[in-house]
């Protein structure tokens, strides 16, 4: 297992790895040109930033901040969890 830290310093190759193996797809967002792929993983969460109009990846980026995570909230659906 890794921390937030160990995460951010390994090349994009290997981050891009780590969340195919162990990543668990959470939310998406759009902001500015990216659309933004929020993935839970180890503990910590990880942004992973998508150009449009194509799979490819500008940035992948640890989430250390309760800020940014808000900005997921109105995507996630709890309509079942109501019913």
């Amino acid at each position: 297992m890794i921390t937030a830290l160990d995460f951010q310093n390994l090349t994009e190759d290997l981050k891009s790895y780590v969340l195919l193996n162990n990543g668990h797809h959470v939310a998406e967002r759009n902001y500015s040109i990216y659309s933004i792929q929020l993935y839970a993983v180890y503990g910590f969460y990880v942004e992973v930033y998508y150009l449009p109009g194509s799979d490819e990846i500008d940035q992948i980026l640890a989430v250390n901040s309760d800020e940014v995570l808000e900005l997921y909230l109105e995507c996630i659906d709890i309509t079942d969890i109501y019913m």
